[in-house]
């Protein structure tokens, strides 16, 4: 099964971001087809990395990145979104893609998750 992840909340917001991580991870484990993570709105700054993180939340932007490096899954940034928040694209693994690509990786999903 083919499965798109979209993340619309900011990582300090709520603790959806922590759950989209998690759950991700448990698909992987499943044998679930992550064909991405798509970070909308606030989600884009998932890929902000240093920010302090207390005991009981990882720094995502890592933990993110360490996922796509395993799981071969491309992280993606809504580049409205991330160009209005950000001066440059964070380095690493993510990178910004359209609503035209979201729109091509949702038609070709099996299901859509959002957070």
């Amino acid at each position: 099964m083919k499965i798109l992840v979209i993340v619309n909340e900011s990582p300090w917001g709520s603790s959806l971001g922590v759950t989209a991580l998690r759950l991700a991870r448990a698909m992987l484990a499943g044998g679930q087809q992550l064909i991405a993570i798509y970070f909308r709105e606030d989600g884009v700054y998932h890929a902000q990395p240093g920010r302090a993180a207390d005991s009981g939340t990882p720094c995502l932007a890592n933990a993110w990145q360490s996922l796509a490096k395993a799981g071969g899954i491309p992280l993606l940034l809504c580049s409205s979104a991330s160009q209005r928040r950000f001066e440059k694209v964070p380095a690493g693994v993510f990178r910004e893609a359209g609503l035209a690509e979201m729109m091509e990786l949702m038609a070709s999903s099996d299901r859509v998750v959002t957070f």
